[in-house]
C-alpha cells in the first residue's frame, strides 16, 4: 500500500490510515480504565479490610516512608539497608509522593496504574513491530493488547499489592516501542526507570537490547550494544558492589538456592528433585496460560521464546514457594519475554496470511474467559471473596493505638501492620518481638500463613498471644477487636 500525504489547513494528513484510526488505541486505553478501577479497587478493599499482608506491603511502605523523612534506605523487617535486599531505587520518586501524602495508598496506586498500563504500552509495541502496511495490524495489536491487564499473571501480580516490578512491565514495553520508533532519548530513559524498579531488570533490559538489534531503529539497531551493555553495568555495580557493601547481615534471595549445592536440609538434592523442580507442572501451566492468551503465537517465534527460559528457571529452581510455582508477583519477569516472543510471532502470523477486523474483535473473548476462569481477582473463579468481604476497619484501628507514640517501636498484626509502618521500628507479629515493642494484634485477626512451620505460623502466632499476660506488658486498650499491649515493664 503506497502512503500519500496531502495538506489540509496547514497540517499532514496520512492518506493510508482510516478515518477511524483513533478506535484502535481507544480500546487499550479503555482496558487500561477499567483494569485500573478493578485492581484498585480490590487492592483497596483489602488493605481497609485489614487483610492485606506485612510482607512486602507494609515493607515495602516503611522503607519508601523512611526514605521520605530523611533515614534512608532503612528496613526494621530485615534490620538493614534494604538495598542490600533489593536494589530498587525507584522508590526515592515513590517517597518523593509520599512526602505529600505518606499513606500505603500511594502504593497500591502505582501499582494498579502500572499492571493497567501494560494495556495501551502493549499497543504501542505490538503496533510498532506489526508490519504497517499491513491492514490488520492494528487490528491484531488491539486483540493482543487489550486483554493483558486482565490475564491471570497480572491478577497474580495484584494480588500480591505492590512491588516495583509491577511498573516495569509497561515501562520495558514503552522502552521497546522507542526504540523500534527511533525515539532513544525516550528509550534510555525509559530502560533506566526499568532498572530502577529491580535489579532482576537488568535481564528484562538486555532483552531490549537483543529486540533493538533485530527490530530496532537504524539508528538505535547499530547501537544495541550498548544497551546490553548498560543493564550489565548496572548488573555488576548495583549487585555486584552497592548491594554487597550494605548487605553484611541482610536478607538475601540467594539463599533459596542453597538446596542446589546440598546446604538445605529440608530440600534433598538429587538428578530426579531438580527436574521434577524444572517441569514443576503448577509453572508450566502458568506459562501455558500466557502463551494461550496470546493466541499461541509466541510458538511461531521458537527461538524468541528461548529468552524465556533464563527467568523460568531462576524461579523454578528455588526453594521458596511460591516463587518456585510462579505465583503473586514472580511471574512477572517472564511477562516481557513472553510477550516479545508473541509480539514476533505474530509479525510472523501476518506474513503468512490475512485476518479479518471482526474476527480479531472476537479474539478478545477466549483470552477473557482464559483470565475469569484461571485468575484470582474477584470476580476470577479462583478468588477468595472472603479477602475483600471484610468491613473497614481503619478507623477503629487508629483509636485504638492513638496513644502509641509516633516514633515508638510496634509488634503488629499480619493486616494491621502496613497502617502502621511509618515509623523507624515496625514488624509483624511476633518476629523479632522484643521487650520495648507496643504489641497490636486483632481478636479472631484474619492471618496469612503459608504453612504451619512459617516464623509467623498459626501455631506460633497462637502461642506468642498466649504468653502476653505474663510477658510484663500491660493492657493499654481492648474493645473487643483490637488489642494493644504496653512495652515490658511500662
Amino acid at each position: 500500500m503506497t502512503v500519500e500525504a496531502m495538506r489540509v489547513g496547514g497540517t499532514e494528513r496520512d492518506e493510508s490510515r482510516p478515518e477511524a484510526w483513533w478506535i484502535f488505541p481507544t480500546v487499550p486505553l479503555a482496558a487500561a480504565a477499567v483494569a485500573f478501577a478493578w485492581t484498585l479497587h480490590t487492592e483497596l478493599l483489602r488493605l481497609y479490610g485489614l487483610t492485606g499482608s506485612a510482607w512486602d506491603l507494609a515493607y515495602d511502605q516503611q522503607v519508601i516512608w523512611n526514605i521520605s523523612v530523611g533515614q534512608g534506605f532503612y528496613s526494621s523487617f530485615a534490620r538493614a539497608n534494604f538495598l542490600g535486599v533489593h536494589f530498587e531505587l525507584i522508590f526515592v520518586v515513590l517517597a518523593a509522593v509520599e512526602k505529600l501524602w505518606a499513606n500505603p495508598a500511594v502504593l497500591l496506586i502505582f501499582s494498579s496504574a502500572g499492571l493497567a498500563a501494560t494495556a495501551p504500552a502493549a499497543y504501542l509495541f505490538f503496533r510498532s513491530l506489526l508490519p504497517a502496511d499491513r491492514p490488520e495490524s492494528p487490528w491484531l495489536a488491539v486483540a493482543l493488547s487489550a486483554p493483558i491487564p486482565f490475564w491471570a499473571a497480572i491478577q497474580e501480580a495484584a494480588l500480591d499489592f505492590f512491588h516495583p516490578e509491577n511498573m516495569a512491565l509497561a515501562l520495558a514495553l514503552l522502552a521497546a516501542w522507542a526504540g523500534i520508533r527511533g525515539h532513544r532519548v525516550a528509550m534510555w530513559v525509559l530502560c533506566v526507570f526499568v532498572l530502577a524498579c529491580k535489579e532482576d531488570q537488568v535481564y528484562t533490559v538486555g532483552v531490549i537490547g537483543i529486540l533493538m538489534r533485530a527490530y530496532g531503529a537504524p539508528d538505535v539497531r547499530k547501537h544495541w550494544r550498548f544497551i546490553v551493555y548498560l543493564a550489565g553495568a548496572w548488573f555488576l555495580i548495583g549487585t555486584g558492589i552497592i548491594q554487597q557493601h550494605y548487605r553484611s547481615s541482610g536478607y538475601t534471595d540467594f539463599v533459596y538456592y542453597r538446596w542446589l549445592i546440598g546446604l538445605d536440609l529440608t530440600l534433598p538434592v538429587s538428578f530426579r528433585t531438580v527436574i521434577e523442580a524444572m517441569f514443576n507442572p503448577r509453572a508450566l501451566l502458568v506459562v501455558a496460560t500466557i502463551i494461550a492468551g496470546m493466541f499461541a503465537l509466541p510458538l511461531l517465534a521458537p527461538r524468541w521464546l528461548l529468552l524465556v527460559i533464563p527467568p523460568y528457571l531462576a524461579n523454578v529452581l528455588s526453594g521458596h514457594n511460591p516463587q518456585s510455582d510462579l505465583y503473586v508477583h514472580y511471574v512477572m519477569l517472564l511477562l516481557f519475554p513472553l510477550v516479545v516472543a508473541g509480539g514476533v510471532g505474530a509479525r510472523r502470523f501476518l506474513e503468512l496470511r490475512s485476518i479479518r477486523p471482526v474476527v480479531a474483535l472476537l479474539a478478545l473473548v477466549p483470552p477473557l474467559l482464559l483470565a475469569w476462569g484461571m485468575g484470582r481477582l474477584p470476580p476470577a473463579l479462583g478468588a477468595n471473596h472472603s479477602d475483600y468481604s471484610r468491613p473497614n476497619l481503619v478507623a477503629e484501628l487508629r483509636t485504638a493505638t492513638s496513644m502509641i507514640p509516633a516514633d515508638a517501636p510496634v509488634s503488629a498484626d499480619n493486616g494491621l501492620a502496613v497502617w502502621l509502618a511509618n515509623r523507624h521500628t515496625i514488624n509483624d507479629f511476633p518476629d523479632m518481638l522484643d521487650g520495648t515493642c507496643y504489641v497490636v494484634i486483632e481478636r479472631g485477626a484474619y492471618q496469612q500463613f503459608v504453612n504451619a512451620t512459617d516464623i509467623n505460623g498459626p501455631i506460633q502466632h497462637r502461642a506468642a498471644i498466649e504468653q502476653l499476660p505474663n510477658s510484663g506488658r500491660r493492657l493499654l486498650f481492648d474493645d473487643g477487636t483490637f488489642q494493644v499491649w504496653s512495652p515490658v515493664g511500662d
